[in-house]
């Protein structure tokens, strides 16, 4: 018996797992990609959001192409009246996440990650790595790969 839970043990650990995560925004969300076998995470391009909804054809199209084991979706501090809407609106694109497109969504702290997304893309323009000016999507995927990471880190 103890071998046989060893073994379930050692294959759990040796599957490989994809992430995604979502920094929901209104007007752009962003989006990163993450996996267990070398524990990083990386940017993809944001989605465009229409009146504070996904493109849900768009966003189906990337869950196939990436297939995640579980979706971490940022949970913003909230602060204000607005943050407290904003906040209304993630909870709401959670259960459709859980309940429509049936996945298994996390939440992960992104309490100040934009601010320092702004920090880490501004070193890859010094450093040569971006050749252009920094665009508000790729600061929300910055954001997202900030968290994710975080999350991952935290497993």
């Amino acid at each position: 018996m103890i071998k046989l839970v060893m073994h379930k043990i050692n294959d759990d650990l040796n599957m490989s797992s994809t992430f995604i995560a979502f920094d929901f925004g209104m007007t752009k969300m962003g989006v990163a990609i993450g996996q267990n076998i070398t524990n990083t995470a990386s940017p993809l391009d944001p989605i465009i959001m229409r009146n504070g909804n996904p493109d849900w054809g768009h966003l189906e199209q990337i869950l196939k192409e990436y297939n995640p084991t579980i979706i971490v979706l940022g949970k913003p501090k909230v602060t204000s009246k607005s943050s407290e809407a904003l906040m209304k609106k993630i909870k709401m694109f959670k259960t459709s996440l859980e309940r429509d497109l049936n996945q298994e969504v996390e939440w992960a702290s992104e309490h100040l990650t934009s601010e320092d997304a702004k920090e880490k893309l501004k070193l890859q323009r010094q450093e040569g790595i971006l050749s252009r000016k920094i665009m508000k999507g790729q600061i929300d995927s910055m954001a997202a790969t900030i968290f994710l990471q975080d999350w991952m880190n935290q497993r």
